[in-house]
């Protein structure tokens, strides 16, 4: 169960992480055309991803806004917050575990950039989306963790 005073906390989360998410698949997603320099959705992310075509998935034929390592950080970190009431049902996340499998994502994904560059490894669109998705979605269990408990049940005897 979330907590009461953490609730609108947790909705803006959820509001904010999923809004990045569909203007990060960019124009394409909107019915815009291929015409890079146009499109408000490329200048969102700008700072935050280097955008290279050649990096990037394409959807109705225009690029996204983001690279594929970007769109699987944050699909999956949007889908993460919007799945943890329900995996907070199933099983209990430790913070201490959660940094840990986040530190080793985050550090594998440093691995993957800087043996691509030195040409000892090409990644693709693929390996990049799916090191994406783990930093991701590992992020977000860190992050809405914290907004829930499992309720225990108080056992009463005599």
């Amino acid at each position: 169960m979330i907590r009461s005073q953490e609730k609108g906390l947790y909705l803006a989360l959820l509001s904010v992480s999923t809004t990045l998410f569909i203007i990060a698949l960019g124009p394409g997603f909107f019915g815009g055309s291929s015409t890079f320099s146009l499109h408000w959705e490329y200048d969102v992310f700008r700072i935050l991803c280097h955008q290279d075509p050649a990096r990037s998935y394409s959807l109705d034929g225009v690029t996204m806004a983001v690279c594929s390592r970007c769109i699987g950080i944050y699909g999956a970190f949007a889908l993460g917050v919007l799945l943890m009431p329900v995996s907070a049902r199933f099983f209990s996340i430790r913070n201490s575990i959660t940094k840990k499998i986040l530190l080793s994502i985050l550090l594998l994904n440093f691995a993957d950039v800087l043996i691509n560059a030195i040409g000892i490894w090409t990644n693709t669109l693929h390996s990049r989306l799916l090191l994406g998705i783990l930093l991701g979605y590992s992020a977000a269990l860190l992050l809405t963790s914290g907004f829930f408990k499992k309720q225990e049940q108080e056992i009463s005897y005599g």
